[in-house]
């Protein structure tokens, strides 16, 4: 039986913080500590250079697919352990930025949908 995970460029990973099971479509590895943070290691197999080297296989009609023991042969370029931890506290930063960036702009989008949506009630019953 092979296993293989379905549409890996979809980014699907996660730092587990605790104890469990997972379904067959996932993978489970474990980071040396001693030499790599797990989040580092996660962001990083989030990134555009992860999935280039990557060997993600597509054939006719299926979807692309990646094999156990190919996610963990992807060569990692570790920066010492104090500069991933570095890193992964500026991106964690960084995207805290956007995300709240986002939400605003999303909430902004909602209140300019509704009077937009008031307006044409407006204009199209003859209210002024």
């Amino acid at each position: 039986m092979r296993n293989d995970a379905l549409r890996p460029y979809l980014n699907k990973v996660w730092v587990a913080e605790f104890d469990g099971l997972c379904s067959v479509d996932q993978y489970v590895y474990s980071v040396k500590t001693d030499g790599a943070d797990a989040r580092f290691v996660a962001y990083y197999m989030r990134s555009p250079i992860y999935l280039e080297r990557a060997p993600i296989r597509t054939t006719p009609g299926q979807l692309p697919r990646i094999r156990t023991e190919e996610v963990a042969g992807v060569n990692i370029d570790l920066p010492p352990l104090s500069l991933q931890r570095s890193a992964v506290a500026r991106l964690d930063h960084d995207l805290a930025a956007a995300h709240r960036i986002t939400s605003a702009l999303s909430e902004q989008d909602a209140k300019i949908c509704s009077l937009e949506r008031t307006l044409m009630r407006r204009a199209f019953s003859g209210e002024a």
